[in-house]
């Protein structure tokens, strides 16, 4: 086998090029930006309050707009970097189709964008819970894997969103009764998002039990629109969780469960709750510099191989440092509504 294959460059530029295969519900709500050379993230948080910009006269200098409300904190970009094996065996797998005269090149390069896809489907998994812990709890939570210890939290990014947008209805406010007002609440919370970061409310995103609540309560079933529904550049599977147009709203369903790295099960979004949230406000994805003596510079994920002799194998590496972050944490509205 040559071992050219595995030459870093082409193995980075492989990953780099294959579709996202699991883009999902929460990655869609941020945007990648283009890779750092650097490792060092200084997270500026903005809330509340738009100040006006001093006009210069004739008799005064003009003024820097200053302001109190904006945060900045220094935060080391994650590192996810899976190792796999690769079979040597793998090149003489030939499906239908592939020319039985070139053998090895053609399973050869039909098995490095497999096992790429494979490195990048858990990379971009890892990412779809880190936008979904954001988004959710309005922080991220990172771990270290310690030997004889597990999964050690190694630090917490706190996004800092308002506590007020954590809200609870409790009795006949609950939307399982027909007498809540259901409308009132949403209008209200999207004015809470409105005030925040100057963004109205686009999307509501609904646990299952709230998704029942809310598609029988008088406020809904009325005005739900379901006959156009426009997914725009959405994967077809994420797109099937959209339930239509409501109040000028998209509608979400989101289910299922994930195992963290502390062993626990953890909800996507609570069966019982829902989330507002106001897509235009700044969130977005950046990108480390990988820590790799062989990663020349900036790249969203750094992948290469390496051959061992005993037993015979050559194994792949990708990693990538992506940070999930929240500009304006008062984009998003939690709430148990069942």
């Amino acid at each position: 086998m040559n071992i050219d294959y595995f030459d870093h460059r082409i193995l980075t530029g492989v990953i780099n090029k294959r579709k996202p295969l699991k883009s999902d519900v929460f990655t869609s709500f941020f945007r990648k930006r283009p890779p750092s050379a650097g490792e060092l993230f200084e997270l500026h948080v903005k809330s509340r309050n738009i100040t006006m910009l001093p006009a210069i006269t004739n008799t005064a200098p003009g003024t820097m707009r200053k302001s109190d409300i904006i945060e900045a904190g220094a935060v080391k970009a994650p590192r996810f970097r899976p190792k796999r094996a690769f079979s040597a065996a793998d090149r003489f797998k030939m499906p239908a189709g592939v020319n039985p005269y070139s053998p090895l090149d053609d399973s050869m390069s039909r098995a490095i964008a497999e096992d790429m896809d494979l490195h990048r489907e858990e990379i971009d998994f890892a990412l779809e819970i880190m936008c979904q812990q954001a988004m959710v709890t309005g922080k991220i939570t990172l771990y270290d894997m310690v030997e004889g210890a597990g999964a050690v939290p190694k630090f917490t990014v706190d996004y800092k969103r308002p506590l007020a947008h954590n809200i609870v209805l409790t009795g006949a406010a609950q939307w399982a009764d027909s007498a809540s007002d259901l409308l009132g609440h949403v209008d209200g919370w999207s004015l809470m998002l409105l005030e925040e970061t100057g963004f109205a409310a686009t999307d509501l995103l609904l646990g299952k039990n709230a998704w029942k609540a809310f598609r029988h309560h008088h406020d809904v079933e009325k005005y739900m629109d379901n006959r156009d529904i426009n997914v725009g550049s959405l994967l077809p599977h994420v797109a099937k969780k959209i339930k239509g147009a409501w109040n000028g709203l998209t509608i979400w369903t989101v289910a299922g469960a994930y195992t963290d790295l502390d062993g626990s099960t953890k909800q996507y979004l609570d069966p019982d709750c829902v989330l507002l949230v106001a897509a235009d406000a700044e969130s977005v994805i950046e990108f480390g510099l990988p820590v790799d003596n062989d990663c020349a510079g900036p790249v969203e994920i750094f992948s290469k191989g390496f051959k061992q002799e005993d037993p015979s194998g050559y194994f792949t590496i990708a990693e990538s440092r992506p940070l999930a972050w929240t500009k304006q944490p008062g984009w998003t509205v939690y709430a148990k509504v069942v």
